[in-house]
């Protein structure tokens, strides 16, 4: 989000406030350093100190850069830049809502709902119009809001969302990251869902994660040259075959495939050749959402069948049930470092 907002920090600053004052603290990825050898790319996850949290969140505020709602009156403050929604239900007030339109809609650029889970929606159209970033996982959305479409400055937007994202979601040609996770109780049993052909024509897409849905490629030529990330949404075979000339530049793909019992199991080797083209890529998920459990060979063991990117660090698969002789493949791979074999992934 930082670049999302035009800024830029120092990593050494960062890491010095982490090991040093305490003021950040952090879980660290599965690394075997010394303390002098990690760098702020190895965090996992990172968070204030309570103290500095207080601090940070006053000058913020003070400055008109951030400010936090947790109670009816916070939205009398005029002129901030970003608002942080602490009480997730705030929105569903309409006094609120119209402190919001009175006194900050214009000058927002950021809107982050961080309160609690809530499962009933509420609206968020207040004449927001400069809106660069919008997360709100935590507020859930029956059908995609279609008033965010008229935010075409919009970079950022992280939504949890049942509906089908519309066709002309291309609208927000400025989109760089797009996250959208279904409500968490929803179920498997539902009819496919797929994301809109039009998403292809959003250039500057750098981040697409939309979980349960499918993915196609379009009949037309195109590519996402900026895509360095795909993750959550399930694939056909065909696909698969398709997008390696759709995301040359791809760094991390997360991809879902669901087989049925009549299709060849070789072809989906052939995706792995069409992977394997993909020079950029550092991080594969690849898995089969129903894995047929079998104890013979489901694929032909032939040298140099499973190709796998030579650049590939951080390898995770699901359901395949390849036999072993293929882990000599994975073996030779110069550059990795994380390898996740999960349910029957051999």
């Amino acid at each position: 989000m930082l670049t999302i907002e035009g800024l830029w920090y120092d990593r050494e600053c960062f890491r010095e406030l982490a090991f040093y004052y305490s003021l950040v603290l952090r879980s660290l990825k599965s690394v075997l350093k010394s303390s002098h050898e990690i760098s702020v790319s190895d965090f996992k996850t990172c968070w204030l100190h309570s103290s500095w949290r207080h601090v940070s969140r006053g000058e913020a505020s003070k400055n008109k850069f951030y400010h936090v709602l947790n109670k009816l009156n916070d939205a009398e403050e005029e002129g901030q830049r970003g608002l942080c929604l602490e009480n997730n239900i705030l929105f569903g007030i309409k006094d609120f809502r119209d402190l919001v339109r009175l006194n900050c809609a214009s000058s927002t650029r950021s809107l982050f709902c961080y309160g609690p889970y809530n499962q009933y929606p509420n609206p968020i159209d207040v004449g927001f119009k400069l809106l660069r970033e919008i997360d709100a996982l935590t507020q859930r959305f029956y059908t995609f809001p279609i008033e965010i479409l008229s935010l075409v400055q919009l970079k950022y937007l992280a939504l949890t969302c049942n509906g089908e994202l519309p066709a002309t979601i291309s609208k927000l040609f400025n989109l760089q990251v797009l996250i959208i996770h279904p409500h968490q109780y929803i179920t498997r049993c539902r009819a496919p869902s797929y994301v809109p052909i039009q998403i292809w024509d959003m250039q500057e897409l750098e981040h697409i994660e939309i979980l349960g849905k499918s993915i196609v490629a379009p009949s037309h030529v195109a590519s996402l040259r900026k895509l360095s990330t795909i993750v959550g949404m399930n694939a056909s075979i065909c696909t698969l075959l398709e997008l390696s000339s759709r995301i040359p530049n791809i760094k991390k793909l997360g991809i879902q495939i669901e087989l049925t019992p009549y299709d060849d199991h070789n072809e989906l080797l052939s995706c792995f050749g069409c992977i394997s083209t993909l020079g950029s890529l550092e991080t594969l998920k690849f898995s089969i959402t129903n894995p047929v459990v079998n104890h013979g060979h489901i694929f032909q063991v032939t040298p140099g069948s499973l190709r796998l990117p030579r650049n590939l660090k951080k390898l995770h698969l699901s359901g395949m049930s390849l036999p072993w002789e293929y882990m000599d493949a994975i073996g030779s791979l110069p550059s990795l470092k994380v390898l996740k074999l999960r349910s029957y992934a051999f």
